[in-house]
């Protein structure tokens, strides 16, 4: 029994996952046969460890003070990854906490919580919330080898009217209502709860909140809980909001595991940055016209903050930022980092300058991308990373 009992615990983190269509991943004979086989070493293909544990709606009622959090019944799929989920912890996704703070401003506090104690094997890393908005932002996109396209990009922003994370960890594009796993199962893609008010977010491009309980390998650990506190914009009247619950697993090199850290493969993190932040200005008002058009290569006038577990296989050594919105086209393409007078090229580059001036004075949002691989006109990108720079126009 309990041999059955792990082989469904690794089944639901194996097959509650959405592969990337153009890297299949790991051979389901691999857990069957006891193989417990990693991407370590594969040459012709590389494994999406991202897994979808939790996805649902959150409905705020039109005086913003009630909440409530509806997970999906994905019914009538042959291998229900959240039936094990819900099923062994009827609170590992909930609303600990939710206030207004007087200003358009809304404070929403969601713990998660391990459903499978006692099972270090089950071990997730890079947990994210990811909270899913109507978007009225569109960035046009034409680089067909971008993730979404040809769909052009969808940001929510406050100040269109649409609710917003002010306190973003990170973006994703993923299980967004236009993210495309390559699957026709639903538990694949973005489900529409039958509750749901107001539409299908329509964002694509969405903010999250981390959530590891050890930051060694940013490791949700068996058993753990994790709260963390949403600062959002929100419009009057009702809002209806997507939510999903993305972690990466692989199978342990190590079993039983005792120390998660050292029994997992480095593949079981993220393949993207885990961080990437892209700064103008230092965060200022941008007041000077040759501001960040990189004249002296400062960090100060335009700069690139980043991180990774790994490096992809054939991926080039040299990180390119790119970014732009309808009103910028500020080094879209191949726009190479460089060191310039970084106290930390590792984790601290230059990015390619431009005019950001010209525009009326105002709030912009600008969409950043890194790549780091070599790419052909047919080719996606792959694991990309993504920002949403916001930056403020006080031109003199």
């Amino acid at each position: 029994m309990r041999t059955y009992t792990l082989f469904c615990l690794f089944a639901v983190l194996l097959f509650g996952c959405a592969h990337d269509p153009a890297t299949p991943g790991i051979s389901d004979d691999s857990i069957i046969n006891g193989g417990l086989q990693t991407t370590v070493g594969l040459e012709n293909s590389f494994q999406d460890p991202h897994k979808l544990w939790a996805a649902g709606n959150l409905y705020i009622d039109a005086d913003h003070d009630k909440v409530e959090l509806v997970p999906f019944r994905f019914g009538g799929i042959h291998l229900n990854v959240l039936k094990f989920f819900e099923t062994s912890c009827d609170e590992c996704v909930l609303i600990t906490g939710a206030s207004s703070n007087g200003d358009g401003t809304y404070n929403l506090s969601i713990r998660i919580t391990h459903p499978f104690p006692n099972h270090k094997e089950l071990t997730v890393f890079d947990p994210k919330l990811i909270l899913m908005f109507q978007g009225s932002h569109v960035i046009p996109d034409n680089m067909n080898y971008m993730p979404l396209y040809p769909q052009d990009y969808i940001l929510s922003f406050r100040l269109m009217g649409d609710p917003e994370i002010l306190n973003p960890d990170g973006f994703t594009y993923r299980w967004s209502p236009w993210y495309d796993s390559g699957y026709p199962n639903p538990i694949f893609n973005y489900w529409e709860g039958k509750y749901a008010f107001g539409g299908t977010p329509t964002a694509n491009m969405n903010g999250y909140l981390d959530y590891y309980s050890n930051e060694d390998r940013h490791m949700l650990e068996s058993g753990a809980s994790v709260e963390k506190t949403f600062l959002l914009s929100l419009p009057a009247g009702p809002i209806m909001a997507g939510y999903a619950l993305d972690v990466c697993w692989e199978p342990p090199t190590v079993m039983p595991v005792l120390n998660p850290a050292d029994d997992f493969p480095i593949t079981a993190n993220q393949p993207e940055l885990f961080k990437f932040q892209v700064i103008y200005n230092d965060g200022n008002p941008i007041t000077d016209w040759y501001c960040c058009n990189m004249v002296n290569g400062t960090i100060h006038e335009g700069r690139v903050e980043l991180d990774l577990w790994y490096q992809l296989p054939d991926a080039w050594n040299v990180r390119m930022v790119g970014a732009w919105s309808e009103y910028f086209d500020y080094c879209k393409g191949d726009s190479l980092t460089a060191d310039c007078d970084s106290p930390d090229p590792e984790h601290i580059r230059c990015v390619c300058g431009g005019l950001l001036c010209g525009p009326p004075n105002g709030v912009y949002q600008i969409l950043a991308y890194e790549l780091h691989d070599d790419y052909g006109p047919l080719k996606p990108l792959s694991y990309p990373s993504f920002d949403i720079v916001e930056v403020e126009l006080a031109c003199e």
